[in-house]
């Protein structure tokens, strides 16, 4: 269902406005939750969209609607030349918004790249303060360097800067009160997210999620909070100030699912529309983008639009054999 007033709608009547666009599936990390420990090869080098056809596909989608991109990966910020893609995506009128997500390690090292394209915001991926435990989730790196990229990134004036923590149940839950602190500290606006089966399905497990009704009640156990309102291009987090001044969000993706909002597509690195993340359905997008052809790539986006389910299923189909893509490959 394609409108001529400048948006665009799925079958469900849910407009459209965010496309979260991956650059590359390659990431210097290895978290345990989005990159499998085992048989991971990595997209050739020919199979990945070049910025020219990857900001030809941006625009068309901004045609129809679309006012907010987050750049992603794996991680975006190790494929080569990135600095010019983000500044011919702050260049696109259209766009009201274009964020990043990063794990941090090189963010010092591109801050001013970033700033000088008109970045607004910057996610990154943060789920572990204890020393140890943060090296063992991402393969050996240390959160010093991860802490003082964000610190010099807020000092450049970008902002506001977002966390974002994966909670898995015995594993690292017993950080959320930390992290409310760290927010409050820090002017971090920590963001807590549901375990999802979408990466290394193999250590994925129902029991390890922690709902978002329980990471709640943690807090509650010690903080007061109230509910903040979302902003017009706002995610899908539920937001909340709390006493000791933390700023923080609760996604739930699994628990209580936001898909009669969703308002997103995903753009893969190669070339493929992604209408959910926690479905295996997609549209090749290659061969019009390849050909430049504007006419076909909004007949292939209106046939992802078509695709899109109302709801997933996540907790109902009990699969056994994992996604066909992992997080990494996505784009989250």
């Amino acid at each position: 269902m394609m409108s001529t007033h400048n948006n665009m709608k799925d079958r469900f009547g849910r407009e459209i406005k965010y496309l979260r666009v991956s650059v590359t599936d390659r990431c210097n990390f290895r978290c345990k939750y989005c990159m499998p420990t085992t048989d991971f090869k990595c997209l050739q080098h020919e199979n990945i969209l070049s910025y020219e056809e990857l900001l030809f596909a941006v625009d068309v989608f901004c045609s129809l609607g679309v006012k907010k991109v987050r750049v992603t990966g794996g991680e975006p910020l190790v494929r080569k030349g990135i600095g010019s893609f983000l500044e011919g995506l702050g260049k696109m009128e259209k766009l009201e918004e274009v964020t990043l997500t990063t794990n941090g390690a090189l963010l010092k090292e591109f801050t001013e790249q970033i700033k000088s394209a008109g970045i607004q915001r910057v996610n990154v991926s943060l789920d572990s303060l204890q020393e140890e435990r943060y090296k063992d989730i991402t393969g050996g790196f240390k959160l010093e360097k991860i802490i003082d990229s964000i610190k010099h990134v807020q000092r450049a004036g970008i902002g506001p800067v977002k966390t974002n923590m994966v909670v898995i149940k015995g594993y690292n839950d017993d950080e959320i009160l930390d992290f409310c602190e760290f927010s409050a500290k820090n002017r971090i606006i920590t963001r807590f997210i549901e375990f999802m089966p979408v990466g290394n399905f193999s250590e994925w497990k129902e029991e390890n999620i922690l709902f978002g009704k329980d990471i709640l009640e943690i807090i509650k156990s010690k903080y007061d909070l109230k509910q903040t309102q979302k902003t017009r291009l706002g995610g899908p987090a539920q937001n909340y100030e709390l006493s000791n001044g933390a700023m923080i969000g609760i996604i739930t993706p699994i628990s209580n699912h936001f898909c009669s909002e969703c308002d997103k597509l995903r753009l893969t690195s190669d070339g493929k529309l992604r209408p959910c993340l926690l479905s295996d359905a997609e549209i090749d997008l290659v061969p019009s983008i390849k050909n430049q052809d504007r006419n076909a790539l909004i007949e292939a986006i209106e046939e992802g639009l078509n695709i899109k389910d109302q709801e997933h299923k996540v907790l109902l189909e009990k699969r056994n054999d994992g996604y066909k893509r992992t997080m990494s490959k996505i784009g989250g």
